[in-house]
């Protein structure tokens, strides 16, 4: 069988913070437990990014509304017959527990890390190129020197201060990416445009594709329409250049 890839475009600004904080765990996750110092720098580098996105101060009350419209939904569908009524009282528990973990947590995420001396350091010089080199960060240098179970310890102790954060953006896009209306669409020319009408809020759209096209699309959108454009790279990635055929894909609608 064929494998699809998926592009995705968030339509409001909450789920782009959302989107870019999944990027960042990722990354961390990825090079964490690699056995080199330069896993161990990349990790560092991705951990860095986070901490400056995390102080935010916007993240928490954007994201308790989120898991708040959420709470809501669920509540509605309590009353419909035919709903996996054991499923949804877990999920609205979970909703709950993060909604008043979160109202109760204290200042900005990752707080606990402004008093560790290796991450501010690198954190005072993140706009100099190549300035975590040795010769400018010697405690930096000396903990990349340490046993490599030693860094993935230290690295799992600095992002567990994230774990909060992280448990609830996860749920909030896994709710957001399977409450979605789907339908295959055709693409005349390679260009697709469409509004996005009703009561639903609007949150994400995901365009699907075989992952041996030799295409992609370029989506633009925001709370009322968007558009597509499929195209495809040049022989030496020097340019993109427009389809001009049908392309059929598969289209998800995530909506609140």
């Amino acid at each position: 069988m064929k494998n699809k890839v998926t592009y995705e475009q968030p339509l409001n600004e909450r789920v782009r913070n959302w989107m870019r904080l999944e990027h960042l765990f990722a990354c961390v996750d990825n090079r964490m437990s690699g056995f080199s110092l330069w896993d161990s720098r990349a990790a560092v580098n991705a951990l860095v990014d986070l901490l400056d996105f995390a102080h935010k101060s916007d993240l928490k009350p954007d994201l308790i509304k989120d898991l708040e419209q959420h709470v809501q939904k669920f509540s509605r569908w309590q009353q419909q017959p035919n709903v996996d009524t054991q499923r949804l009282e877990t999920l609205l528990r979970q909703l709950k527990r993060l909604i008043a973990e979160l109202s109760h947590y204290d200042g900005v995420f990752g707080k606990q890390l402004g008093n560790n001396y290796i991450i501010s350091s690198i954190r005072q010089r993140a706009n100099v190129p190549g300035g975590s080199c040795h010769f400018d960060l010697s405690a930096y240098q000396f903990w990349l020197q340490s046993a490599n179970k030693q860094r993935q310890a230290d690295l799992a102790s600095w992002l567990s201060h994230f774990s909060l954060l992280r448990e609830a953006m996860e749920l909030n896009l896994y709710l957001i990416r399977n409450n979605a209306i789907n339908t295959v669409e055709n693409a005349p020319t390679g260009f697709f445009q469409a509004r996005l009408e009703g009561v639903q809020q609007y949150r994400m759209v995901r365009i699907s594709l075989f992952d041996d096209v030799p295409y992609f699309p370029e989506i633009s959108g925001g709370h009322h329409r968007f558009t597509l454009r499929f195209v495809r790279l040049d022989e030496s990635y020097n340019k993109i250049i427009p389809l001009d055929k049908t392309v059929q894909f598969e289209l998800s609608c995530c909506v609140s």
